[in-house]
């Protein structure tokens, strides 16, 4: 549920799906954006995060997952 208020909040209310290991993997936005959450009262279980960090989010306007 916390990654569709996400979705609401920052991404017009569309839920973004993900495109696994496309061209721009290891870019470090994963980790960035794990560490973005907890400032807006998110709670991150890190572990998880790192073990996606070879992974990006999918490119604009990408409807695939």
């Amino acid at each position: 549920m916390a990654f569709f208020d996400l979705c609401d909040r920052f991404n017009g209310g569309q839920y973004l799906h993900h495109v696994p290991k496309v061209d721009f993997k290891n870019d470090g936005s994963v980790m960035r954006t794990a560490h973005l959450i907890p400032a807006d009262g998110w709670e991150v279980d890190l572990s998880l995060w790192a073990d996606a960090a070879d992974y990006s989010p999918c490119h604009p306007g990408s409807d695939s997952h």
